[in-house]
């Protein structure tokens, strides 16, 4: 079992004070939402000490975390669960490195960090970052992960009400939670997820009417990411525009699902599944039009990072997709869980290019004025000092 001694643990100091230290605990460092937000807000504070713990196996962003100063446990727990390992190496880490505060991110971590927290007599803050317990996230599950989730519902609930706070990531993903988890709304503090335009590439040039054209998706292979829909709305569009093409950017268990119905339907030539990309920020403005088709989400960081690049968004009208763009001002929003309707959104584009155009520009100058990584980590940061400050 790792130990952790004095030696392994430092106090970083600015102008002869020691910071408040701000330990984060987290299921693994792959990429994701969660992970990726966590990286670029914990290397903007500029008064508190992160330091940061993954339960379990999967490090992708660890050097990251470490190039930018930024200490790393790794626990490497490779059981689905082990929840009795993992809490004895958390009990000893947060006794080793006496934090002034907790965070924790999803929820195997989130249980955990509760339970060690009220051990150790420590404040901890939960986060929210999508509807998990929604009939439209949980549609697809098995019924043994549906049994699996109404259990963790329950530890959820219980042991929320250890937590001195909570961070939501939308005000969709805020109110449902609390309604599910019985906890005060006024106890959840809505932070949205922030990007830094100044790491993505604008797009200058946009194609002439009647030209093909490249439309683009960011998301996760899985089901609820809802790319069949997408695939099949798209095959209705190629009948209309047959040079257009379709970039699908992610990865995920529907890959050879997905990959069966592109061929199924003849699209070799227009649909394009590119895996994993860690140069998303520099490639997006390679394409016209960003497509968004999810069934559910917390908020979409790739919504964000589209409109920085200056791509015109057609997105699934969910709730938290609302609070980033609105209809036919920023963007073009559809009915989520139609294949016709994203193809209709697909031919709305085609036809309105210019006007397409001038809604990527106001949703540039809206994610600038709400979205910018800058304000969001220091709204983040002041609102752990707050919670610190408040401890008796």
């Amino acid at each position: 079992m790792e130990t952790f001694t004095k030696e392994a643990v430092h106090i970083r100091t600015k102008e002869g004070k020691a910071w408040p230290k701000v330990l984060f605990v987290i299921d693994t460092l792959e990429f994701g939402g969660a992970e990726q937000s966590l990286l670029e807000n914990a290397k903007r504070f500029t008064w508190l000490e992160p330091v940061i713990c993954h339960i379990y196996r999967g490090e992708t962003l660890k050097p990251m975390f470490v190039e930018n100063g930024i200490r790393v446990h790794s626990f490497n727990i490779t059981k689905k669960y082990g929840f009795r390992q993992a809490h004895a190496l958390l009990h000893a880490l947060v006794k080793a490195e006496k934090p002034d505060l907790l965070v924790a991110y999803l929820t195997r971590s989130e249980l955990l960090t509760r339970m060690v927290a009220r051990q150790c007599r420590l404040s901890v803050v939960g986060t929210f970052v999508n509807d998990l317990y929604s009939a439209t996230y949980n549609r697809n599950l098995s019924w043994t992960s549906k049994i699996v989730v109404r259990v963790f519902k329950w530890a959820n609930r219980f042991t929320s009400r250890f937590c001195c706070g909570f961070v939501a990531n939308s005000l969709a993903v805020k109110e449902a939670n609390a309604r599910w988890l019985a906890i005060p709304a006024e106890k959840i503090t809505v932070i949205n997820r922030g990007r830094n335009s100044a790491t993505i590439k604008r797009k200058e040039n946009f194609q002439g009417s009647g030209q093909a054209i490249r439309f683009v998706n960011v998301a996760r292979l899985f089901s609820i990411k809802n790319h069949q829909q997408l695939i099949l709305g798209f095959s209705g569009f190629v009948a209309k525009s047959p040079f257009s093409t379709l970039y699908v950017i992610g990865e995920g268990p529907m890959r050879n699902e997905l990959t069966g119905l592109i061929a199924d339907l003849a699209l070799e030539n227009n649909v394009f599944l590119l895996g994993s990309r860690n140069d998303v920020p520099e490639i997006l403005s390679n394409y016209d039009c960003f497509v968004f088709p999810s069934l559910s989400e917390g908020f979409s960081g790739a919504i964000v990072e589209a409109m920085f690049a200056g791509l015109p968004v057609l997105a699934s009208d969910i709730p938290p997709n609302q609070e980033a763009i609105t209809h036919l001002e920023t963007g073009y929003l559809f009915q989520q869980g139609s294949a016709d309707a994203i193809e209709k959104a697909l031919c709305w584009f085609n036809d309105n290019r210019l006007v397409a155009e001038g809604l990527a520009q106001q949703a540039y100058v809206f994610a600038k004025e709400n979205f910018e990584l800058e304000k969001i980590a220091e709204t983040f940061e002041s609102y752990l000092q707050t919670l610190i400050a408040s401890q008796p």
